[in-house]
């Protein structure tokens, strides 16, 4: 226990380790924007603080870590891929977290330094674990949630959570011993377990099952070998027979969610993506790729509607936006982890440290287990607690290690020129974490303005949101589409040059987005209808029509950029290509009716009244069998269609 005279520098570390592991689950699991902010700049400071009190003493001293290598180098691929990535603001976001894991890694292992500090952090985490369990608990209990989902927005990072908890928890209570000092300790880490696990079961996630029994296994076969296997088959066995939601879940999924059977074309269109684009297509970059790689979900009114915007697997997901090279340097770091820890439990460990190291390394684990099926590298909760388990470990190796734990120091005297570069350094990187935080709260401000009506204060607070973060796309679409509602307002034609100029903005800030051309296209259409002269109208349509064109490239698999370019040929006259775009529609999406019904219209023009005959079948076929499950916006629009229209031309070829 640390002096009287220590208490606060002692402290210290508990303060702003403790602190963030307490905070970062608390506001929807640390992924809304204020807690980011908060996170980043918390670690800036604590980063910056160290700095100058180094430079104090003379001298920069790190314990150093084999870890580092590939982690520098990682972070330098990742860098580096801001070069090539088409979105640069997004993926300079992505690199600003990669970077506040990394300095969370190192804060651990430079700050902690006695057990009694390792002891603190383990039970910060325990109780925040069964703070977290208590929530869930309550959701689904009390309120009646489907799915316990503590302080996370997720039920399947929720039971990531719980798992780390129950591993770490498992792993004092397999080690500790009679006469270790803990005879207090051991009702409350059998309390954290039991809750944490009955938590965990309550959050129903398939894949978090996988990395709790991944956690288990490890920890049970470090203690009790072989012989466990039994222990765990049984308790997989009670599982399977017991009625629980788990159980529950995991045999009634296949009816209540077909999508969840697409994650193998998921992992096999990243496997394609990667094969594409070897070297990566840029941090955060992979959901705007999902345009080009959309799959058909079968039986569905929209068979490409759906798009993955994550991969449900990190490493693909990793490989994908970071190549090859980011994903196997990952996996090297990995390595390097897994050798820390086996060099860690060949020390001469207390049993308590054993049961602390063998808990933390089960609920790294499991959390690794977890992230080949989901997409758990997202959550920062989750990434600064396994920088926080890893930490923990290294310091515990370093405190065991007699002497031999490496140590880099660096002389660095304290200069007034250099204290003033340091902090001027840091001021800039707040900066750079604040600003799209206090965007996307003008944003936000916006979205509030507009919902009730007050448009010109939205379109201030949109712009607003483009001036603090100009290289957010969806910042830029949403001053356009706030133009175009004023325009309706008051006519004046200038909003809707203001809309497109913005949405050529985002646009070019973020090329892969289809949704973007496709809006363009509309808004030229719109525009040249405003058109004073032939001429110009003949140049907006052209506009109109190249941008149409584009959200085709970008989304081959929609039936919108077909359907819109074919009604532009057919104005054009151009008859045969425009019957070729009605046919690409439905090829894609048969069931998209305003495609066929404009495929008919023109056989019919053609002479070919037994085909247009045949589509018009085809629609009420259609419109028949999916009778009342037009759910959501997109599959009413797949139905909007004027079959009198049709009817009507039909007859009158029949009278003539």
């Amino acid at each position: 226990m640390p002096s009287q005279g220590s208490f606060p520098v002692s402290r210290l570390p508990i303060l702003l380790l403790g602190g963030l592991a307490i905070f970062a689950p608390l506001i929807n699991g640390g992924t809304t924007h204020l807690p980011v902010l908060i996170i980043r700049l918390t670690l800036l400071l604590a980063a910056t603080v160290w700095i100058i009190a180094s430079m104090k003493s003379g001298r920069i001293t790190v314990p150093w870590s084999r870890l580092f290598v590939p982690v520098a180098v990682f972070l330098g691929w990742a860098t580096l891929s801001i070069v090539w990535s088409p979105y640069t603001a997004i993926s300079l976001q992505w690199l600003l977290s990669l970077f506040s894991y990394a300095l969370m890694l190192f804060l651990v292992l430079q700050l902690v330094d006695s057990p009694w500090q390792v002891r603190s952090l383990v039970i910060v985490i325990l109780g925040m674990g069964l703070f977290e369990a208590g929530v869930g608990m309550y959701q689904y209990l009390w309120l009646g949630k489907f799915r316990a989902t503590g302080t996370f927005f997720n039920p399947n990072f929720f039971a990531t959570y719980e798992m780390a908890t129950f591993a770490v928890a498992f792993g004092l209570l397999c080690f500790l011993g009679r006469d270790d000092g803990f005879r207090w300790a051991k009702p409350l880490l059998w309390l954290t377990a039991v809750v944490a696990g009955l938590a965990f079961v309550l959050a129903q996630s398939r894949g978090g099952l996988l990395a709790f029994v991944a956690a288990v296994a490890f920890i049970g076969l470090s203690r009790f070998g072989k012989p466990f296997w039994g222990i765990l088959l049984v308790g997989l066995i009670l599982g399977a027979i017991v009625p629980n939601p788990l159980q529950q879940r995991i045999l009634a999924v296949g009816t209540k969610d077909p999508y969840a059977f697409t994650r193998q074309d998921i992992w096999k269109n990243s496997l394609q993506r990667i094969a594409d684009r070897p070297w990566g297509v840029g941090l955060g970059i992979y959901k705007y790729t999902s345009f080009r790689y959309r799959f058909p979900i079968e039986g569905s009114i929209a068979r490409f509607a759906k798009r993955a915007e994550s991969a449900h697997n990190d490493y693909l997901q990793m490989a994908v936006e970071l190549g090859v090279v980011g994903l196997v340097t990952f996996l090297v770091g990995l390595g390097f982890l897994g050798w820390e820890i086996r060099e860690t439990l060949r020390l001469g460990l207390e049993p308590w440290e054993r049961g602390v190291v063998i808990g933390l390394s089960g609920g790294i684990l499991g959390i690794l287990t977890h992230g080949a099926v989901d997409a758990v590298f997202h959550e920062p909760a989750i990434v600064l607690l396994v920088c926080l388990f890893a930490g923990l470990i290294l310091v515990l190796r370093r405190m065991r290690s007699s002497g031999s734990f490496s140590i880099v120091e660096v002389p660095f005297a304290y200069r007034p020129a250099r204290a003033v570069l340091i902090v001027v350094l840091a001021a800039l990187l707040s900066m750079l974490v604040i600003r799209p935080a206090a965007a996307w709260y003008a944003f936000d401000q916006g979205e509030r303005e507009m919902a009730v009506g007050r448009v010109d204060h939205a379109l201030d607070w949109y712009q607003w949101a483009t001036y603090i973060d100009p290289g957010i796309s969806s910042y830029h679409d949403a001053v356009a589409a706030t133009q175009v509602h004023l325009f309706r307002q008051s006519g004046a034609a200038q909003r809707l040059h203001q809309a497109a100029s913005e949405l050529q903005i985002a646009l070019e800030l973020n090329p892969l987005d289809a949704r973007l051309a496709n809006q363009l296209g509309n808004l030229f259409v719109f525009l040249a209808d405003q058109a004073p002269t032939s001429a110009e109208r003949q140049a907006l349509l052209e506009q109109a029509e190249k941008h149409y064109e584009q959200a085709s490239h970008l989304d081959p698999y929609s039936p919108f950029n077909y359907f819109e370019l074919g009604k532009l040929r057919r104005t054009q006259g151009r008859v045969p290509e425009a019957m070729a775009l009605f046919k690409r529609a439905t090829s894609f999406e048969p069931n998209f009716l305003p495609a066929r019904l404009s495929l008919a219209e023109l056989l019919l023009t053609t002479g070919q009244r037994e085909r247009a005959a045949s589509e018009y079948t085809e629609i009420l076929n259609i419109k028949e069998r999916y009778q009342g499950r037009a759910a959501t916006s997109l599959e009413r629009l797949y139905f909007e269609v004027d079959l009198d229209h049709l009817r009507r031309l039909l007859a009158s070829v029949d009278a003539s």
